[in-house]
């Protein structure tokens, strides 16, 4: 027969084993949130940009653009979520309206923001639309930037940092405003 002191004693020992070991248990924190890589990367589109009338202080133009990633360095995801898009084209419908004058500097001397929205046909033959805003920087006034929004299809809810390469404006901008501007090596990225 077991005496009391010899269940306590185990009891006891059992005891000690547990806290024991919950004291060398190590404690998981959860790793620190990390932005997720981007849905799509598409590091060298070209195209244009039409403005009707020409885009001069005090006017607002309507504009036409035509935008291609269909060259020789295909768009990637980096997440791997759309390893099916190589490439698309857009179509953008807008407006664009100067904000300021910047002598001897800016595109044709000009700081403006054009709004518009966009078709967008991919590699794989799927399409979505976007609502685009490109304008320059007063700070770097040579550059073109900008964002847009997926509203439809693939990619849908996708926000896009547009950031432009080289820009070139027709030879007589200075003189007879801005009616077409051409961008080569922009970067578009997908998150």
């Amino acid at each position: 027969m077991t005496s009391i002191h010899s269940r306590s004693r185990h009891r006891g020992a059992a005891l000690t084993a547990v806290l024991a070991l919950a004291a060398t248990a190590v404690v998981v924190s959860p790793a620190p949130a990390q932005a997720a890589p981007g849905d799509l990367f598409c590091p060298d589109s070209n195209g244009y940009v039409v403005f009707q009338p020409p885009l001069q202080s005090g006017v607002t133009s309507t504009v036409t653009a035509h935008v291609s990633t269909n060259n020789p360095t295909p768009c990637h995801s980096p997440n791997g979520s759309h390893p099916e898009l190589d490439w698309y084209d857009e179509a953008v419908n807008g407006t664009a309206t100067v904000s300021g004058v910047v002598d001897g500097g800016g595109i044709c001397n000009l700081l403006f923001t054009l709004t518009g929205t966009g078709s967008l046909t991919w590699s794989d033959g799927t399409t979505s639309d976007d609502e685009i805003t490109l304008q320059t920087d007063p700070a770097k006034p040579q550059t073109l930037g900008g964002s847009a929004t997926i509203t439809r299809g693939t990619l849908q809810g996708d926000t896009v940092t547009i950031v432009e390469g080289v820009v070139t404006t027709n030879a007589d901008c200075a003189t007879a405003g801005l009616s077409r501007l051409d961008f080569h090596q922009a970067s578009n990225t997908f998150s």
